[in-house]
């Protein structure tokens, strides 16, 4: 059983969600850019949260279903339809067979993630004219669409400008007036911004010396200073080290926020600390686990009222 790619998009990607430990190998991690989204479209149709799925950019790929499944879309909104019919964001979709799913227009947001109940074989590959196997036989069978009357809630600050950050191993090489403006003047992303990292437009930065720094370990959210002095955010496809001075990095539970950003928004990042950090990313981390539970226990309950009629 598989879904049929019937029109390519420009950077669509099965993804995976980063391959931890392997750095100092220099094998980056990857993995999916906002992993907020994608983990609640996996907890949305009851898989493991960290589950492969469908990483989509605009213009994206069109896709057949050649079985029924459930399935999920969540992030930027790109006015998805199936068969002309508007899909909503972050609800369970019970897609009937040879459904065909478009994505018409970017309303907001960067990217999508499309998630596919029982997961999908193919990990970090680009999606092109082919078919993409389930991984688990859908056991669903249905012949009309059928959009669940529940949704998550995923308004996590997504579009809002203020990203936060703490300092990074070379923050005191930037002079005191560069420290000010990092502080506290809007940035906007260029149009050089992909998965391996976004380049920010602003006055350039200057340091206090113009020492070289040795190759240092980086990470997804370094912000290194660029010699012409803009800057530049690592993203999920980083490389492993870097020589230019890491000034600061965003904060876990900020990154998902930052993904979604696309060329011409503003960011404004504010300065922090790990412990506030860690509670950010553990706060987000039992939102998600939340909304994994009562999806399951919402799914679970709707399969049992509807086990003879699927």
């Amino acid at each position: 059983m598989s879904l049929i790619i019937h029109k390519v998009g420009i950077l669509d990607t099965i993804q995976h969600f980063g391959m931890k430990g392997l750095q100092s190998k220099g094998i980056r991690p990857g993995g999916v850019m906002d992993q907020f989204s994608a983990s609640i479209a996996n907890a949305l149709v009851g898989n493991k949260l960290n589950e492969d799925l469908l990483e989509i950019h605009f213009p994206a790929c069109e896709i057949i279903f050649t079985k029924s499944c459930l399935i999920s879309i969540v992030g930027a909104h790109f006015s998805a339809k199936l068969n002309e019919k508007y899909l909503p964001l972050n609800r369970p979709i019970l897609i009937p067979t040879n459904g065909k799913l478009q994505f018409v227009a970017p309303k907001s947001g960067r990217i999508v993630y499309l998630a596919i109940q029982g997961g999908l074989v193919g990990q970090g590959r680009l999606i092109k004219n082919s078919e993409i196997a389930f991984k688990k036989k859908p056991k669903l069978n249905t012949s009309s669409l059928h959009i669940f009357p529940w949704s998550a809630d995923v308004d996590w600050q997504k579009y809002s400008p203020e990203i936060h950050v703490i300092q990074g191993r070379e923050w005191e090489r930037l002079n005191e007036e560069s420290q000010r403006k990092f502080c506290c003047k809007p940035f906007k992303l260029s149009h050089h911004a992909d998965r391996m990292g976004y380049r920010l437009q602003h006055e350039p930065f200057h340091t206090r010396t113009k020492e070289e720094i040795i190759s240092s370990a980086v990470n997804f959210g370094t912000i290194q200073l660029l010699p012409n002095g803009q800057t530049i955010v690592l993203m999920a496809d980083h490389q492993t080290t870097g020589g230019y001075p890491r000034i600061a990095h965003v904060i876990s539970a900020d990154l998902p926020k930052l993904a979604q950003k696309s060329p011409g928004d503003e960011v404004v990042f504010h300065l922090t600390d790990q412990e506030t950090a860690e509670k950010e990313w553990a706060a987000q981390q039992k939102h998600i686990r939340q909304i994994q539970n009562i999806s399951q226990l919402k799914l679970d309950e709707f399969f049992q009222k509807n086990s003879n009629q699927l």
